[in-house]
């Protein structure tokens, strides 16, 4: 099949108006927040999953690589393809929400919904998903986090997305559409997932380099009604680790996360006197009565809505969530009592997990670049609670080592930490000055991005900061850490012992036997 004919195939599934070939569009959707390659030469926008199957199917025939693409913030190569013999399946119309079903407490969504639509879908009904999605959750969707595994609000409590998917359906390399879970049942509903081996798990985590997903079906539980909130101050990481890990294994909290001198300064989660009185005006709203929420909105301001944590070397920021409202303020005094017990910690005023909870979903643009225009970019370690210290350690001594590199180029670094039950995820991130790049410029305000559209590059910043990623997820590895959005940066396969690579590319064999499928992502296919 030549070129031209695999155009007409993808123009006659999909119509002209889904297939994009404009070469300044394919780069800027080839592209994620940090990374770029090859420049995909057909971008398809399909708007049902039949058009995936029938793109699919055309793709794999002319022997094309297929990348599936969601919200586009990614910023480990996940969607970035590796060749130029691509064809890229923007699932940002596959955005129906398929089913809600309060009977059997499950939804189904195509994959390109993005998690603030499925959190308004549901909480019109009183409802929510367990995980209920990233801050990114404005343009990142359902299928985009399913493939990276995404974590945050709830996760504390209920773990990672992945723990609460029940079925998926997956367009494979081939065009073929197939279930998993009890959908796969002849005339079942998809209300249950481990009917027999976990196929849905297969999919979950593999960053699009098994299959395409096309529907998702996520539990879905009771809105709690009742949130408490709590945030403190220690003196030390160590004291903020050791605080964070024993509220961890105690099952207190919905989220709970642990803040550096950084980003409780420089990096605070308000930036400006504007948004924080949008701050205000979000918790007023979410507080469910006028006077309480004068209360609470009076409270932020007199803590200050920006700057408020400038004096805080560590911060840690919790929130309880409960049906009932004794267990949601036994939540909370367990974790002072905890904290008095194993820590230093000092209680401030809980702004920043108010702030967040009363407006979850951020506009992007508010962390893929800093305050002042410079570019940002985080890598991440999963570990048990018990390995924090020794990782947090191994860290901090590698940016020592490299203190020439970070002020030669003016980068700064941070490190967050998060729970997911038990499990603790360790995040650093640099801040450095560099021309930006056309996703960052898209997905910034309009005022940011008139701003910050001539910053001067930074001959040799990009180069040094991808050295010292690799460096660190080499060090992550070897202490025996696990990582979430895979893609096609972190060292996935030098991780892995030699016969369970041989099962995963047997596997890989099956439900993609060209290796069109995300091609290098997951180390599969390089």
């Amino acid at each position: 099949m030549t070129n031209k004919d695999l155009e007409n195939r993808l123009f006659s599934a999909v119509g002209p108006d889904r297939l994009i070939t404009e070469q300044a569009e394919r780069a800027y959707l080839s592209q994620d927040a940090f990374w770029d390659d090859a420049v995909a030469e057909f971008v398809v926008r399909p708007a049902d999953k039949y058009q995936v199957s029938e793109v699919c199917a055309a793709a794999s025939e002319a022997g094309y690589a297929i990348v599936p693409r969601g919200g586009g913030m990614s910023y480990t190569r996940g969607y970035v393809p590796n060749r130029e013999k691509t064809v890229m399946v923007d699932c940002r119309d596959l955005n129906r929400i398929v089913e809600i079903n309060e009977q059997d407490m499950y939804i189904t969504a195509e994959s390109g919904c993005t998690w603030m639509q499925v959190y308004e879908a549901l909480q019109a009904r009183g409802l929510r998903t367990p995980y209920f999605g990233p801050m990114s959750g404005m343009l990142a969707t359902v299928g985009g986090a399913l493939s990276q595994n995404s974590m945050l609000y709830g996760s504390a409590q209920y773990g990672t997305v992945a723990e609460s998917v029940l079925g998926l359906e997956v367009a494979l390399s081939d065009g073929r559409l197939i279930s998993t879970g009890s959908r796969a049942n002849r005339g079942g509903k998809p209300f249950f997932r481990h009917y027999g081996p976990d196929l849905t798990g297969l999919f979950l985590s593999d960053t699009g380099a098994l299959g395409l997903k096309t529907e998702a079906t996520i539990r879905v539980i009771r809105t709690p009604q009742f949130t408490e909130y709590a945030s403190f101050a220690f003196d030390s990481f160590y004291d903020l680790a050791q605080a964070q890990t024993e509220i961890g294994r105690a099952g207190l909290a919905a989220e709970c996360y642990g803040l550096d001198p950084y980003l409780n300064g420089k990096r605070t989660m308000v930036k400006d006197m504007k948004s924080g009185l949008e701050a205000v005006g979000k918790v007023m709203q979410s507080q469910g009565s006028l006077g309480k929420g004068l209360k609470e909105a009076a409270k932020l301001a007199l803590a200050g809505a920006t700057g408020f944590a400038d004096d805080v070397d560590y911060s840690m920021h919790l929130t309880f969530d409960s049906n009932n409202a004794d267990d949601a303020r036994w939540r909370l005094e367990e974790a002072r009592r905890i904290v008095a017990i194993t820590a230093s910690g000092r209680e401030m005023e809980p702004v920043i997990p108010k702030v967040v909870r009363a407006q979850p979903f951020k506009h992007v643009g508010e962390f893929i670049v800093g305050h002042d225009g410079e570019r940002w970019i985080p890598i991440h370690a999963c570990l048990p609670a018990s390995k924090l210290i020794e990782v947090y350690e191994a860290t901090v001594t590698y940016f020592e080592s490299k203190r020439h590199i970070l002020n030669k180029y003016r980068i700064n670094t941070s490190h967050l930490t998060g729970s997911s039950g038990t499990d603790i995820v360790f995040e650093p991130a640099f801040y450095y000055p560099d021309a930006l790049k056309e996703f960052h410029l898209r997905n910034l305000e309009p005022a940011d991005a008139k701003k910050y559209k001539d910053l001067p590059a930074v001959p040799g910043a990009t180069a040094a900061v991808i050295n010292m990623l690799s460096d660190l997820a080499q060090i992550f590895m070897e202490h025996g850490a696990v990582n979430q959005q895979l893609g096609k940066f972190y060292p996935y396969k030098d991780a892995l012992n030699q016969e369970t690579w041989q099962v995963l590319e047997g596997i890989k064999q099956i439900v993609d036997p060209k290796g069109l499928m995300n091609p290098g992502s997951l180390g599969l296919g390089d």
